[in-house]
């Protein structure tokens, strides 16, 4: 994705954080059916968790321009509620997201923002078309389309008919397309949450791991409520390479625990990692409390940067 786009869709997407809890409803329904990845994070709820407080200050300061200009325009983050991503990372411009926050739809809003972006970078971050319903991006580079007064579906330039399609009505999506059966395994409910195809230079690099078959697809989630708890599933095409890939990722892991602890992992952690099979996936799941997570960032990350 160009730098242009990016920082455009950035106004939209708050650094790209992708969300739609549930998963489904009319925002789910507006990402192509082409998109071979999708995921999202429920914005609204991230923000009472102790990880979002902890990293507040990080995220703000990579964007403050843009968060200052839509704060200013009544679009603050205390306003924003979802994003529902897709990609298809196999050549060109394909993306799509769906952005939910409270009045981001509003004209008078948008207007605003607009024109605080262009007061920081001295041009129009977008040019609106059709009575402000559609946003077309600096450098032909993406289109917005305004759903409803809290909804806005933003796409790269190839997938441009095809969101607008859907937000008529027209066309499939991601949803109820080919990736629904992969979106079945994941938790859309939770904070965050990912599903998808194995692009096939992905597939390539997993064999180097060993004997764990052939990954066809990946779905995962991750819970913020209390520390951190990632649950993600790998699909095979059967049951029985799952079954042979948890075996071969066991004893890879079981091997290399133990070194863990020498570099500060806390042995909470370590334990807490569990593999497990599912029809044909195999299945790994990890937490760490909020106090693990501090010890991490301390000693590990701590560690790593005084080696630099």
């Amino acid at each position: 994705m160009k730098r242009t786009f990016a920082t455009t869709t950035f106004a939209f997407a708050l650094l790209g954080v992708a969300a739609c809890k549930g998963g489904g409803g009319d925002a789910a329904k507006l990402i192509p059916e082409s998109a071979t990845m999708v995921g999202g994070v429920d914005l609204a709820a991230l923000q009472s968790t102790q990880s979002w407080k902890d990293n507040k200050g990080m995220v703000e300061s990579q964007g403050k321009e843009v968060l200052d200009a839509m704060s200013a325009c009544n679009l603050g983050l205390d306003k924003w509620k979802s994003l529902t991503f897709g990609v298809d990372p196999s050549g060109g411009e394909k993306f799509a997201a769906v952005v939910v926050a409270d009045g981001l739809g509003k004209k008078e809003n948008l207007d605003c923002a607009a024109g605080k972006i262009k007061e920081k970078s001295g041009k129009d971050p977008w040019t609106a078309e059709e009575e402000g319903k559609v946003l077309k991006m600096d450098g032909d580079k993406g289109v917005a389309y305004v759903v409803d007064d809290n909804t806005i579906a933003v796409a790269s330039k190839d997938w441009a008919d095809a969101v607008k399609g859907l937000t008529k009505g027209e066309g499939k999506n991601a949803f109820d397309g080919p990736l629904k059966d992969v979106i079945g395994r994941t938790d859309t409910g939770k904070h965050v949450w990912f599903a998808g195809k194995i692009p096939d230079d992905a597939k390539g690099m997993a064999k180097m791991a060993g004997d764990i078959g052939e990954p066809q697809d990946v779905a995962g989630w991750m819970d913020l409520s209390g520390g951190i708890e990632l649950w993600v599933a790998v699909g095979l095409k059967d049951a029985d390479q799952a079954t042979k890939a948890k075996d071969t990722i066991q004893t890879q892991f079981d091997g290399m625990k133990a070194m863990a602890g020498q570099f500060g992992v806390p042995q909470g952690v370590v334990d807490s990692v569990k593999f497990d099979t599912k029809d044909n996936a195999f299945t790994v799941t990890a937490k760490a409390s909020d106090a693990d997570l501090k010890t991490i960032q301390e000693k590990v990350m701590g560690g790593m940067m005084g080696g630099m």
